[in-house]
């Protein structure tokens, strides 16, 4: 019997969190042959053990400071669009409004235009939509995802603005769904992890860089003064996780930065998941560092840095002990350590709600 082969298209900037969806989907479906287009090759060694999994490489040029990806320049020349069982979308933050989206949109199109031709299916999974500001933004989108076979939101927030399409359902995160040896429930190793990320990079927030990064020094002390150990954990390089954690231990006085570990994910993700796994507590400021914790029944305090972690706490009602970043002066350490004792997740059964993200990929596919 012929294998089946999907086209996938993901965010191919080595962040953790859109990698683990990448791992979920492949080990979910570990008898379909994946493709993946994309310029960055170091996903050859993300990927290096499936044997379910290759890259097709794009084209992508610098023009000043920005990458462009030539995609939609060369693809057609090089996929097949009939050999395919299915297009799949798959990730997280993917539908923001910055500069420019009408032309990403237009290019976003072109994919699933060309599998709709020849009657394949299309999918996006796990993603959330927003922040916006334009309404015309909405709409355009909203004619976009009505040509999908099946779409499947991560918050209810994202899914009320496009409930009434029937091809529109709401599930949680996919990373809720990681199998295997990370659902385990981490021992009491007196470590206290810190997802830090370059709030400088972050719209809006850029005037709180200071503010943030001397709150996280201040907490990490504390721990440090009351037993603890300390890992800090970089998410995305690209993105600016270990320049702001360069940052943070470079400007804290010597005696606590030699007491700090640095675990940076580039392209192994079990053993950034192992060294996670090991905290008993976690200051959280990625929004996969959330997920992670939740699911590995850790503590957790999460830093919000964008409301689609605010949507999903709400979702599960854990809204109450956080923190946003514009509040971030203001922040209590003794509160920190206090309020993220045992504020854990209660409903354990998210784990299997977010396997119906995939509920209509796998009519296809198993």
């Amino acid at each position: 019997m012929k294998r089946k082969r999907i086209l996938v298209n993901a965010y191919f900037a080595q962040n953790l969190g859109d990698d683990l969806f990448l791992k979920v989907l492949f080990d979910r479906y570990p008898n379909v042959e994946f493709h993946l287009l994309t310029a960055n090759e170091k996903y050859k060694i993300v990927f290096q053990n499936y044997r379910n999994v290759k890259i097709i490489k794009t084209l992508s040029v610098k023009i000043g400071n920005r990458t462009v990806n030539l995609f939609n320049k060369v693809h057609d020349c090089i996929v097949k669009y009939r050999n395919y069982n299915a297009f799949v979308n798959i990730g997280g933050s993917i539908f923001m409004e910055s500069v420019g989206w009408e032309k990403g949109l237009k290019s976003r199109r072109h994919l699933p235009e060309k599998f709709k031709k020849v009657n394949k299916n299309t999918y996006i999974i796990g993603a959330n939509f927003g922040p916006f500001e334009d309404d015309l933004f909405m709409r355009k989108h909203k004619e976009f995802f009505a040509s999908f076979d099946d779409i499947c939101f991560r918050d209810n927030y994202s899914y009320t603005i496009f409930g009434d399409l029937e091809n529109v359902r709401f599930a949680p995160d996919v990373v809720f769904s990681l199998k295997s040896k990370y659902s385990a429930i981490p021992g009491n190793n007196r470590v206290i992890g810190f997802s830090i990320i370059d709030v400088e990079k972050r719209k809006g927030l850029k005037h709180y860089f200071y503010k943030y990064i001397e709150k996280m020094s201040e907490i990490i002390k504390n721990y440090i003064d009351l037993g603890y150990k300390i890992k800090l954990f970089s998410f995305c390089e690209k993105e600016g996780d270990l320049r702001a954690i360069n940052f943070l231990l470079k400007n804290m006085e010597s005696q606590y930065a030699k007491q700090v570990a640095v675990v940076s994910y580039s392209v192994n993700i079990n053993k950034f998941l192992d060294e996670y796994k090991t905290c008993e507590t976690v200051i959280g400021t990625r929004f996969h560092s959330i997920i992670l914790s939740l699911l590995f029944n850790q503590n957790i305090f999460p830093i919000i840095y964008s409301d689609k972690s605010y949507n999903v706490l709400r979702d599960i009602n854990m809204e109450s002990n956080c923190c946003f970043i514009k509040d971030i002066e203001e922040l209590d350490v003794k509160k920190v350590i206090k309020d993220s004792l045992d504020n854990k997740l209660a409903n354990r059964s998210l784990m299997l709600e977010s396997e119906e993200q995939f509920r209509k990929l796998d009519l296809l596919l198993v």
